[in-house]
């Protein structure tokens, strides 16, 4: 397989001078992500990055070896020696099974066939070790919510929470022992959903009659969940026959997500798809707020929540969904709560590279 041919490379930060350089990479069911992240004085940089078609691969050794081979042509001193990818799916031993992939990551047969000490942890957790290298003043790392009442809470030294819907759903959360934050694994993705109205209770049964199971929240607020939408509502309510239905239904399911929020700027009915998945996102993000308490931050990533954050944003929709608790003792708590979008893409490899620089020796 020609994996050059399917490669993006981006030179991003060429000439700088690093104290530190790591492997980095994160892992999705649409990206493989892969970069040489340098440290210079406590700041994390991509010297370089490659992208590879996620279901177009078969596993990490020959784009991790290609990176490897470019970056060091380019410039000799561009060697990392060792690494941390950040995987969507549970991880034990080292190992993850790729939730959305049909391909695993080895990082132990990976640390000896590259000859770099390579360990492998879950995508959010990553997620969670790149929260402390954001700015939450920096427009363009974050976007602060604002809650129904206009106010925009600061954040405490208290627990963070991050979820992320992307081509599945992801979430991590950190805790603050009196003077760092630790990331904590979790796949908060996989509790049950829970519906809040008619639209989202026929959505529920749907998804529960296909997979014969009671469905998980990934199923529904997701990349994935969007394309379980789409046929959810042709197979309840119908759609109209014309040439734009007609282009998503012969598309493939991965690029149905993307033509639907295409089609919603001028149709009613992807509008209210996008409304509805916006609405159970933001019930999705009060059930870990009240779990967990988030006062240090909400943080919500992964790409598609930041393609959509039209939605999320427009009537404030996110938040007036986010905020309702039909006990008043719990809607104070939640106002308290500072929301955030990372706007910035990197913030996987930047998690990857600190992760590896606190877990790797």
């Amino acid at each position: 397989m020609d994996y050059k041919n399917k490669m993006k490379l981006k030179w991003l930060n060429k000439d700088v001078a690093f104290e530190h350089l790591v492997l980095a990479g994160d892992i999705g069911g649409t990206n493989t992500n892969l970069a040489l992240v340098g440290i210079k004085g406590g700041k994390f940089s991509i010297a370089v990055e490659a992208i590879f078609p996620s279901q177009e691969i078969t596993g990490l050794s020959e784009p991790i070896k290609i990176l490897f081979d470019l970056a060091k042509k380019e410039r000799a001193d561009l060697v990392a020696n060792r690494g941390c990818i950040c995987a969507a799916g549970p991880v034990s031993q080292n190992c993850c099974k790729m939730t959305n992939l049909n391909w695993d990551i080895d990082g132990n047969a990976l640390s000896k066939e590259l000859g770099v000490e390579i360990i492998v942890i879950n995508d959010f957790l990553g997620i969670s070790y790149g929260i402390p290298t954001l700015d939450v003043n920096n427009p363009e790392q974050i976007l602060v919510f604002k809650h129904t009442d206009g106010s925009t809470p600061d954040p405490r030294q208290a627990a963070k929470a991050v979820i992320g819907p992307g081509t599945g759903l992801g979430a991590g959360y950190l805790t603050w022992n009196g003077t760092d934050y630790i990331p904590n694994s979790s796949e908060g993705g996989h509790l049950t959903f829970a519906p809040f109205d008619e639209e989202s209770q026929v959505f529920r049964d749907y998804m529960k009659e296909r997979l014969n199971a009671v469905p998980d929240v990934e199923v529904l607020v997701s990349g994935t969940g969007i394309q379980n939408l789409y046929e959810c509502w042709r197979d309840t309510k119908g759609l109209a026959k014309n040439d734009a239905w007609a282009e998503i239904e012969n598309a493939k399911p991965t690029d149905r997500p993307r033509l639907i929020s295409k089609l919603a700027d001028s149709d009613p009915v992807a509008a209210s798809m996008l409304h509805l998945f916006v609405k159970m996102l933001a019930r999705y993000a009060s059930d870990i707020s009240t779990l967990l308490l988030p006062f240090g931050g909400l943080y919500l990533a992964g790409g598609v929540a930041q393609k959509e954050l039209r939605w999320l944003v427009g009537d404030n929709l996110f938040m007036k969904y986010y905020e309702m608790a039909y006990n008043k003792n719990i809607k104070p708590l939640l106002m308290q709560v500072p929301v955030y979008l990372i706007k910035d893409y990197s913030i996987s490899l930047y998690g990857a590279a600190n992760a590896c620089l606190k877990l790797t020796s």
